[in-house]
C-alpha cells in the first residue's frame, strides 16, 4: 500500500514547521528497516515520538509529504544537499541527532534520504485510533496505512481537513496550498487498482497503449500515472477526478477487450464510496465505436469518451 506512518522525532518535525519547511529530507541510518516499492506521490505521515497521549502512550500524526526521490549519502553530501532541509539549524545539531538513533551511537558511512515534497503539518495531532486502527507502541520504524482499509488515509485526510493546517503553517501558505480532499480520492485510486489490477494486456498491447496515452496527455496535461499501472491513469479536474481506462479499437480480440476494459470499469465504480462522486472512471476509446457499443455504455451508464471529441 502507498502510504505509510513512519516514527518521527517531533522535535525535527517541529523544526520543519517552524521554517516553513515545504521540501524536506526524511533521513534515516542505511541499517534501518527500508521501505519497499516507495512510489513517486506516495505519503508518508510523520508518527512523531513527543505526542504521546493514553495509557497507551499511543503518538500522534503530525502532518505528511508526497515521496519524490530516494538517495544513500554520506553525511557530508547530505548536509550539502539539504542544509536545514534535514530539519536542524547546524551541521553539529544533524550529526548529534543522526548519532542518537544509531546502535553504536556513531555516525555511519551512509544514511538513506527520502525527499519529501509537498510536506503539510497539521493543525492538531491525529491519532489513528480515532479511525479504528490500533498501534503498538512498541513500532519501532513504520507501518502501511492502507493495508487492513482502503479508506484509512481517507479518513485521517478528513479529519485534517476538519482541523486545517497548523496556524504558524499558515504564514507561507499562499505559495503552497494543500488539498486535504484531493490527496485522500488519489490515495483511494491507488488503492482500489492494487485490489483490482490485472495483466491482461500483451507487451506490444501496452507498447500501442502507451503512445496513445502519451498522445492524449499532450492535449490534457493535468494528468499522473496510477501506481504500478502501465495502461490506466488519472487526470484531474477542477470539478471531478477522472479514472481514465485506454481502449484500442483496432487491436486483436476487440470483444474480450471490451469486456475486460468494462468489467474495470464497473469494479472501480463498486469500489468508490457512494459519497465519492467526484471520483468517476472513464472509457477513452481511441477510434469512432458502433452504436451497438454506444447503446450498451448508455445503458450501463457508463462515461466514455473517443478521443478526437472533447471531455465532457
Amino acid at each position: 500500500m502507498a502510504a505509510i506512518a513512519y516514527i518521527t522525532d517531533k522535535n525535527m518535525i517541529d523544526f520543519h514547521r517552524l521554517n516553513g519547511n515545504h521540501t524536506i529530507n526524511f533521513w534515516k541510518p542505511s541499517t534501518s528497516k527500508k521501505i519497499s516499492n516507495l512510489k513517486q506521490g506516495d505519503l508518508l505521515f510523520f508518527l512523531a515520538k513527543g505526542t504521546e497521549r493514553g495509557k497507551q502512550k499511543e503518538k500522534g500524526l503530525m502532518g505528511y509529504g508526497k515521496f519524490q526521490k530516494s538517495y544513500t549519502m554520506s553525511f557530508q553530501a547530505m548536509w550539502s544537499k539539504y542544509e536545514i532541509q534535514n530539519g536542524y539549524a547546524t551541521r553539529d545539531g544533524l550529526e548529534e541527532a543522526i548519532c542518537k538513533v544509531t546502535k553504536n551511537h556513531r555516525l555511519p558511512n551512509m544514511l538513506n534520504c527520502l525527499q519529501l515534497e509537498e510536506v503539510v503539518f497539521f493543525q492538531y495531532p491525529i491519532y489513528l485510533s480515532e479511525i479504528g486502527m490500533q498501534v503498538s507502541n512498541k513500532l519501532e520504524s513504520y507501518l502501511y496505512i492502507d493495508k487492513e482499509d482502503l479508506y484509512n488515509t481517507d479518513k485521517i485526510l478528513k479529519i485534517a481537513n476538519q482541523f486545517g493546517v497548523d496556524v504558524w503553517s499558515k504564514v507561507f501558505e499562499q505559495e503552497h496550498m494543500h488539498d486535504f480532499k484531493k490527496d485522500a480520492q488519489i490515495q483511494i485510486i491507488h488503492n482500489i487498482y492494487e485490489v483490482i489490477k490485472s495483466n491482461y494486456y500483451s507487451t506490444y498491447e501496452e507498447a500501442r497503449l502507451a503512445h496513445f496515452i502519451q498522445d492524449y496527455q499532450k492535449h490534457h496535461t493535468n494528468t499522473q500515472a496510477i501506481r504500478n499501472s502501465k495502461t490506466e491513469f488519472i487526470e484531474i479536474r477542477e470539478d471531478r477526478i477522472w479514472i481514465c481506462l485506454p481502449c484500442l479499437i483496432n487491436t486483436s480480440e476487440i470483444q474480450k477487450k471490451l469486456q475486460y476494459i468494462i468489467g474495470h470499469y464497473m469494479l472501480y465504480s463498486s469500489y468508490i464510496k457512494n459519497s465519492e462522486k467526484e471520483i468517476q472512471p472513464f472509457i477513452i476509446f481511441d477510434k469512432e465505436i458502433d452504436e451497438e457499443l454506444k447503446r450498451h455504455l448508455h445503458n450501463l451508464q457508463i462515461n466514455y469518451q473517443v478521443i478526437s471529441t472533447p471531455l465532457e
